[in-house]
């Protein structure tokens, strides 16, 4: 088992935790995030989940995860480096197990103030967002 942390991209406030087996496909953490998280009124085929890092970056803490947005289309969140450089995440291959190389590898040990997963959804009127506490990134 591995503790993932997770996050709606937009929402602020929005990170909670998934326990999954290492070796499940990312389709078991898409259904268990769709399961556990009673604020999404959308079909899990609407989720669509990143790691949260880039290519070559760190994981996301909770103080830059407010800096992330979606880009043009809202579909694949993104995140401008020191630079003003653009960097995309990685959308996770749910056709492969949690533990494989392209998202965690097999021994892949989660640390304090990581996120490790993005959760975009398409539409996001489906997730309740104004009035519930939560404010959404700008």
């Amino acid at each position: 088992m591995v503790k993932l942390v997770c996050g709606f991209v937009g929402m602020l406030g929005s990170l909670f935790d998934v326990d999954i087996d290492d070796i499940a496909p990312v389709t078991t953490l898409k259904n268990t995030i769709k399961v556990n998280n009673e604020d999404i009124k959308c079909p899990e085929r609407d989720l669509q989940l990143f790691l949260a890092k880039t290519k070559d970056g760190p994981w996301l803490t909770a103080a830059n995860a407010a800096n992330v947005t979606v880009n043009e289309t809202g579909a694949v969140p993104m995140i401008l480096d020191e630079h003003g450089n653009r960097k995309d995440f990685v959308r996770m291959d749910q056709s492969v197990w949690i533990n494989n190389p392209k998202h965690f590898g097999a021994n892949f040990q989660p640390r304090e103030g990581e996120i490790h997963v993005l959760v975009v959804v398409r539409d996001t009127n489906h997730v309740i967002a104004p009035g519930n506490g939560r404010t959404r990134f700008s």
